[in-house]
């Protein structure tokens, strides 16, 4: 049995999981002049000057992103890019593990995870810090193992989920965002530049095929048989029969796809928006699974829905709008108050641990520090909360 992370957040917000993100391109090329830096952060200051040119194209969070990076290279930060080490902390009890996935600083390297052991009431943070990892964008556990899918290093790390030693890497990826298993033998990978969805090989870690996809290839699930995946860049639901690996539908829903879910009525719940898409298409669309047309829309009257999760009884919608927010599966127009308020935080990641039903939300802070993780109950009282490591943006559930 598989779990897949929620990540999440909104890859739309800030967040590199765009984090690695070459330049889409723009008619007009900014003006930068280079700064006094030396070593890495000249490189970096070079290959970001040339990102710029594209920045008025790019999502909120990556043009925050950007320029966050940017600053912290003028100021030569670059001999810092790496948290100190963290011994394990103390948590109140939880009965639930689960992995944090810290992207981590754009280019500096220092992606982690962070894990909870809510049994034994102890946080270890920090790991994975020596592999080098550049913007860890979701994970999944599947079959004995966890594939931490890592956006601007191209790759997908393979590792043994309970002492998190390398087993192997996914190579021959350009910039990985989210990982589907169908069976023991295979798994889908979508994409933010390929234009194409990976097919891969299980067994010799090696992508043995592509599934042209024109755009940028998000969140993807599995049901009644086929495999549905959003596209932010295209407003299109696509269906594909992964016993043929074709593409066999495709459902207009609209631009800005960010993420999808199923819900009790074997519905595709699909959330989009994002800084560059319409006011008009910011919305929670519902597609019947059976007939493969649209139940229903909710439409934002401001900003969007981001890091869209569902329920373990598949009746409550959860999604971040500056505050956290729920809604059943039975309304039809957005709440008009929120569920958990935001103030004094940053929410960036959203989830829920589908065997216990606490929520987990996560702080980003300002993108530089380390960030914060919250536990809820089904109720919404906070139970606890621990430190993470440098923008947590989604979880895995053991």
């Amino acid at each position: 049995m598989s779990r897949q992370s929620s990540i999440i957040s909104d890859p739309y917000k800030r967040k590199a999981s765009l984090q690695g993100v070459p330049s889409f391109k723009s008619r007009r090329r900014p003006s930068v002049s280079s700064p006094q830096l030396g070593g890495l952060g000249r490189k970096c200051f070079d290959w970001l000057r040339n990102q710029l040119l594209g920045i008025s194209h790019y999502p909120l969070h990556v043009t925050k992103l950007l320029a966050f990076s940017f600053w912290l290279l003028a100021l030569g930060s670059c001999q810092s890019d790496k948290p100190p080490l963290q011994p394990q902390v103390q948590v109140s009890g939880l009965r639930v593990n689960a992995l944090v996935l810290n992207e981590g600083t754009f280019m500096f390297n220092n992606a982690s995870l962070s894990f909870l052991n809510g049994y034994a009431g102890t946080v270890m943070n920090d790991i994975g810090m020596d592999q080098g990892w550049d913007v860890i964008q979701s994970a999944v556990l599947h079959n004995g193992k966890l594939y931490v899918v890592i956006n601007n290093s191209g790759k997908i790390a393979v590792l043994q989920p309970q002492n998190f030693s390398v087993l192997g890497n996914i190579t021959g990826l350009r910039s990985p965002r989210h990982f589907l298993p169908l069976s023991s033998t295979k798994a889908y990978v979508t994409d933010l530049y390929a234009d194409a969805i990976s097919v891969v090989d299980l067994v010799s870690n090696t992508v043995t095929k592509q599934i042209p996809c024109p755009g940028w290839t998000e969140k993807l699930v599995y049901h009644l048989g086929k495999v549905y995946v959003i596209n932010y860049r295209k407003p299109y639901l696509y269906e594909i029969d992964p016993l043929t690996d074709i593409k066999t539908d495709s459902i207009q829903i609209g631009l800005g796809a960010q993420n999808i879910v199923v819900d009790k009525h074997d519905r595709l719940v699909v959330s989009c928006g994002g800084y560059d898409i319409k006011q008009s298409e910011r919305q929670i669309v519902f597609v019947n699974g059976k007939t493969k047309t649209i139940e229903k829309r909710i439409s934002f009257a401001k900003t969007y829905p981001s890091a869209l999760t569902i329920n373990a009884t598949k009746d409550t919608l959860y999604y971040l709008n500056t505050n956290l927010y729920r809604i059943s599966v039975e309304e039809s127009a957005e709440p008009s108050h929120f569920f958990i308020s935001g103030a004094g935080k940053n929410f960036y990641g959203l989830d829920v641990d589908p065997g216990t039903n606490l929520l987990f939300a996560t702080d980003a802070v300002d993108y530089i520090q380390r960030g914060t993780a919250y536990v809820y109950s089904p109720s919404g009282n906070e139970l606890s909360r621990f430190t993470t490591g440098i923008v947590p943006s989604g979880f895995c559930f053991y």
